[in-house]
């Protein structure tokens, strides 16, 4: 079966969704919520939602189910399956500042943000990652209740409204996307494939033809896996908050006012008025609605942008803290453009990100953590680009980028996100628009570690990689992500609102979304944005005067997969066991010619941490290779360690290596290297001859040695060449050997001779 990107475009009639019948608990048709455009000068209800993103829609669908009328205003339009831009033409709904289309862009001073307008904000855009943030890479400025010991059990409620799950089968060829299977296989040769893992998404896999209701009743089909994710799903398989959240809101009561950008917040007589415009119309009359809850969830740009409005044009909000807008992030986003070198697949294809690898590296004196996820690059967003890039300069990028390019389907993204300073500080400019002012050196490290991934990759997977033109050209980073501006904390001398969300100084008016989280998440952070929210939201609703309110969904929700848990572990305990850099180098020993039996070994020795080494007293190195030894065994595996100039010992070099012999016997090779003097010639003659003994591995009680080992002049200079250091850069490598090597001479030329000790 093979589905065109048109064939994405067919959808039920837009007024007609499946609802679940409240006391029957059937399916029946249920005509949904008329938006209001046409509404009158001034309404109220119990709760005014600003912004339908992934705090607003949390908020709708739990004040609604619990009783209050709630008035959700947006300011984009409602996207269905099929509406969505497509076409190389600017004005084709893309941009928000051409013709109130999907993606807002916006420069702030050193960074420049996207993010998505419509009805379900930032989800009809993203690309359906739901990952929990790891706590060991969290610092002091998560509270504990932001984090998962608090948190876990509503990211699995959250996790039940979205649908989750990873990547499925590809309907069309069988198996799981190319992409998935190029990223898996690469990182399994580079041994960190316990690191990569298939992130959960909010996505709908199935029959990609046949439209079937979720359980929130909205008709879905299965994903097309035409990559289209963050261009809006013309599929209807992402489970975006209009399928979700909003249903659910607007199902129990909820009314959807699309077309609606809220401008200004009073605080009056005990109520909030807001005053709304409408974009799609200039010449109309503002409106307003007045409410005695208001519930802030415009982004972390847009909500902390109306806040400072509020309290330093209008004058409407004058107590807010004087905190608003410090500690904003970009969640460390970085974004790279990928091209194999040679086809290997249609990298195109899939939901949008289909893996995530978890990388825990030394940069500089601290430790970087950050995740790498791969991306499908729409083709129709490459045809936009080419049809559009704007200025000299960019469309010079472009076009060596794109004459450099053959074949689309070797192209693909690769996103990186970490954790930044999250020390910017959004503050409005002389025109009244919010700007950032950022310190960029504190995550130097951060970029700087970000950046050698490209090379990495490009080794890993043969590709080129190329940076954005907004990093080339102009050194701006650019998120999808902006996280901050409004911080959360117990008086309004450090925080501008407490840890439900209500703004200090002002009763019932409460922030909801990206805008309260402390710092970056180091992962796609849509999952805590809800987690957060549903808290949240359940805590407003308590103190409202119910004091034992839950989420209806509770009682079926059940625990969700962590797959980013087990990622995150493993590249914790790799950078643990491999702390400093490691060093490896190849030995080879052989027996005198004229000796009664031929042993030879055939060794790689390692160090996976150098500072493990040095601080362990035995000084173990690890080995693995082969053994042949005449009338016992011929070419078998042999692993064990190399305890080198152990402490509080005789020897220089202490050998205990296992096998199997020929006939299956379990059998120890023990070996010592020993020092007799301390001139050059001494010190060769000892270090390099090994005295072994083959024995029963059950064998009990020392055996004299029975086979002498010599390192020849030609392996000793093969033995000195194949010394390697492994880090993240080459810088650290070169560290690690060096650190290695001072230690080998300085344990040789200081250690006592034998004879002497004796």
């Amino acid at each position: 079966m093979t589905l065109s990107r048109r064939e994405c475009s067919t959808w039920p009639p837009r007024q007609w969704i499946f609802l679940p019948a409240a006391t029957r608990g059937r399916l029946v048709f249920s005509r949904r919520v008329p938006e209001s455009r046409n509404v009158t000068e001034h309404q109220s209800a119990d709760v005014i939602v600003v912004g339908s993103g992934f705090g607003g829609a949390v908020a709708a669908a739990r004040l609604a189910q619990s009783g209050f009328s709630v008035v959700v205003l947006e300011r984009g339009r409602r996207w269905t399956p099929g509406s969505f831009p497509r076409r190389p033409r600017i004005d084709d709904g893309w941009l928000w500042g051409v013709d109130r289309g999907l993606y807002s862009i916006r420069w702030l001073g050193r960074m420049l943000t996207v993010q998505a307008a419509g009805w379900g904000g930032g989800s009809l855009a993203y690309a359906n990652v739901f990952a929990r943030p790891f706590d060991r890479a969290f610092d002091d400025r998560w509270p504990s209740r932001l984090r998962r010991g608090q948190l876990d059990a509503y990211y699995d409620l959250a996790a039940h409204m979205l649908g989750v799950s990873p990547v499925g089968i590809d309907p069309r060829i069988g198996r799981v996307p190319a992409r998935t299977e190029l990223i898996e296989r690469h990182m399994q040769n580079g041994n960190r494939s316990d690191a990569t893992m298939r992130p959960n998404l909010a996505v709908t896999f199935g029959d990609p033809d046949i439209w079937k209701p979720n359980k929130h009743g909205v008709l879905q089909r299965g994903c097309a896996f035409v990559g289209e994710c963050v261009i809006g799903c013309n599929q209807g398989a992402k489970n975006s908050l209009d399928h979700t959240y909003l249903a659910v809101a607007e199902n129990a009561g909820a009314m959807a006012v699309t077309d609606a950008q809220v401008t200004r917040i009073e605080s009056r007589d005990g109520e909030y008025v807001v005053t709304t415009t409408t974009p799609s119309d200039a010449a109309s009359p503002q409106r307003t609605w007045s409410a005695p809850r208001v519930i802030l969830a415009a982004g972390a740009v847009g909500t902390t942008e109306l806040l400072l409005r509020s309290r330093d044009v209008h004058g409407t909000l004058p107590r807010l803290s004087s905190q608003l807008g410090a500690g904003f992030s970009g969640n460390g986003d970085f974004l790279t453009l990928a091209e194999l070198k040679t086809p290997q697949g249609d990298m195109s294809t899939g939901p949008t990100i289909t893996t995530s690898t978890i990388v825990d590296v030394p940069e500089g004196g601290r430790s970087v953590w950050y995740q790498v996820q791969d991306g499908a690059f729409p083709r129709a967003v490459h045809d936009l680009l080419d049809a559009v890039m704007p200025a000299t300069r960019a469309r010079a990028w472009w076009r060596r980028r794109r004459s450099a390019i053959h074949d689309r389907r070797r192209i693909f993204t690769v996103l990186a996100m970490g954790h930044d300073s999250g020390n910017g500080t959004l503050r409005l400019n002389r025109f009244g628009s919010v700007t950032l002012d950022w310190r960029n050196r504190w995550q130097s490290h951060l970029y700087r570690s970000q950046r050698r991934i490209g090379p990495l990759l490009e080794r890993l997977l043969r590709a080129r990689l190329y940076n954005p033109f907004t990093w080339s050209l102009l050194r701006r980073t650019t998120t999808v992500h902006p996280l901050g501006g409004v911080r959360s904390g117990e008086n309004p001398d450090v925080a501008v609102v407490d840890e439900a969300g209500e703004v200090h100084g002002y009763p019932g008016l409460y922030v909801m979304d990206g805008a309260v989280l402390p710092a970056s998440t180091g992962v796609n952070p849509s999952a805590t944005i809800l987690a957060v929210a549903e808290r949240s939201v359940e805590t407003l609703i308590r103190r409202a005067g119910n004091p034992e309110w839950r989420a209806p969904e509770w009682s079926d929700v059940m625990p969700s997969s962590v797959p980013e848990d087990r990622a995150a572990l493993f590249a914790a305990d790799l950078h643990a066991s491999t702390r400093g850099g490691g060093v490896h180098f190849a030995e080879r020993m052989l027996t005198e010619p004229s000796a009664r039996s031929q042993v030879a070994l055939m060794l790689t020795v390692e160090a996976a941490s150098i500072d493990g080494f040095l601080t362990d007293p035995a000084h173990t190195l690890q080995v693995v290779g082969t053994v042949d030894a005449e009338n016992i065994a011929t070419g078998v595996a042999v692993r064990g360690t190399l305890s080198l100039f152990p402490d509080g010992r005789d020897e220089a070099m202490i050998y205990e290596l296992q096998f199997t012999d020929d006939s299956g016997r379990e059998l120890t090779l023990s070996g010592t290297k020993s020092v007799s003097s301390r001139t050059p010639l001494g010190l060769l003659n000892g270090l390099t001859r090994l005295r072994v003994t083959i024995q029963p591995a059950d064998a009990v009680g020392d055996s004299q040695p029975d086979h002498e080992m010599v390192i020849g002049w030609r392996d000793l200079v093969s033995l000195l060449t194949s010394i390697r250091g492994r880090g993240f850069t080459r810088s650290r490598r070169l560290r690690t050997v060096t650190r290695f090597a001072a230690f080998f001479v300085r344990s040789a030329v200081t250690r006592p001779p034998v004879r002497a000790r004796r």
